[in-house]
């Protein structure tokens, strides 16, 4: 169990006023829907986080904050640092600013930990990084255990901690440099959470990846065959295509093996019951099997590396009736899904500490409010029908619509 207890971002993207998402639990949904929350000493928190709102509204900013601090974080981005974080609207003369708090198993011991972190900036262009720090929360409390703008790291030999000083790069993030030396286990969990955050995640800093690649098909692959879990990973994918009364018996992958002991991927083969002789190659596959495929993939891996899933438009090929089935699953396996979608059907299957509702003002700043933040709203309401009646707000703007082309 790993999990994201609040997001503070601040001029990043369309965000440009300080913006605040707390995922603690409502008393009606603690009361109520118990297994749809984490327990973490006293408090309760959701695993279920979805964000609504038109197009262009900055739903997916959200989410791109997080994965963004997270690929820093891994040093994915160590040869070409992110070149901004800014659009026009910005404010070019204050720097981004993302701050997470997060609970994970140190030891079995769950903690939460607050990581901040300022990039540095000239105008549009990030420079590197201004200052990050590091803290572990105890009820009021907070123990520093990393500022890089004052050289302060906790558990590490005085002589190390002076070496990573004098031959710190600025575009390089001092968890990943620091973790290797570290006298503990603290900074290694922590930058495995945030490395199984991105793996676990369908976005980049400025696309999201939505649809299959070879890439993907290979990766499926190496998961069906390399692992001592890939047995279960099978067992997992046709137990849940069986109960869609989908016929799949077996899913097989296709290597070519070289005196080297090389292997070549050729892909993946799909056996339906219906004609066990002649599989059918994943690529011609419908796209919504290859989609909850992918998906499966992502849920497994959250799974068994205890990290949370962060998917943009998670319903974009998906039946909207499979989203709810989804998210039991996620649910019963405690997996904390940040997830943006336009599917409005399935807010009558979430509760009101559930869903984020973003828009976007006339100067193009993003505004998030919680349904929970709403006073009309007492937990037990149909949310559908309130955000059809734009009760609620997030839905699109339209105002003398165009629809004669010529």
């Amino acid at each position: 169990m790993a999990f994201i207890t609040s997001l503070r971002i601040k001029n990043f993207f369309s965000i440009k006023d300080e913006v605040i998402l707390d995922f603690k639990a409502t008393p009606y949904n603690i009361e109520n829907n118990p297994e749809r929350l984490f327990e973490f000493k006293g408090e309760y928190y959701n695993k279920i986080i979805s964000l609504y709102g038109a197009n262009a509204s900055g739903k997916t900013t959200v989410l791109k904050a997080i994965t963004s601090v997270s690929s820093v974080i891994v040093n994915q981005n160590d040869k070409q640092f992110f070149k901004s974080f800014k659009n026009k609207f910005a404010n070019l003369e204050v720097n981004s600013d993302i701050a997470i708090t997060f609970v994970v198993d140190i030891d079995n011991e769950f903690q939460e930990f607050l990581y901040e972190i300022e990039f540095e900036s000239n105008k549009f262009e990030n420079i590197g990084i201004e200052n990050e720090k590091l803290f572990k929360l105890e009820r009021s409390e907070k123990e520093l255990l990393i500022d890089r703008k004052n050289q302060v790291v906790k558990n590490i030999d005085s002589n190390v901690k002076k070496a990573i000083f004098d031959n710190l790069q600025n575009t390089k993030s001092l968890i990943e440099e620091v973790y290797k030396f570290e006298d503990g286990k603290i900074l290694n969990r922590i930058q495995e959470f945030f490395l199984n955050t991105v793996v676990a995640s369908n976005i980049e800093t400025f696309y999201t990846d939505l649809g299959m690649s070879d890439y993907r098909y290979e990766n499926i692959g190496v998961w069906l065959s390399e692992f001592e879990w890939s047995s279960d990973l099978e067992k997992f994918y046709l137990s849940f295509f069986n109960a869609l009364n989908l016929d799949i018996v077996k899913i097989e992958a296709k290597y070519k093996e070289y005196d080297t002991k090389e292997k070549e991927f050729l892909g993946i083969d799909v056996f339906h019951d219906i004609d066990l002789k002649e599989p059918l190659e994943i690529s011609l596959e419908s796209d919504g099997t290859q989609m909850l495929m992918k998906v499966l993939l992502d849920i497994f891996k959250a799974k068994l590396s205890s990290s949370v899933l962060i998917l943009d438009e998670l319903d974009s090929i998906l039946h909207p009736m499979l989203v709810p089935v989804i998210i039991n699953l996620l649910i019963e396996n405690d997996i904390q899904i940040i997830y943006s979608t336009h599917n409005i059907y399935n807010m009558q299957f979430l509760q009101n500490d559930e869903i984020f509702l973003i828009e976007k003002n006339h100067e193009h700043e993003t505004k998030i409010e919680p349904i929970k933040n709403n006073p009309n709203i007492k937990g037990y309401e149909n949310l559908l029908t309130h955000y059809e009646n734009g009760e609620l707000g997030g839905i699109p703007n339209i105002k003398d619509l165009i629809t004669k082309i010529l």
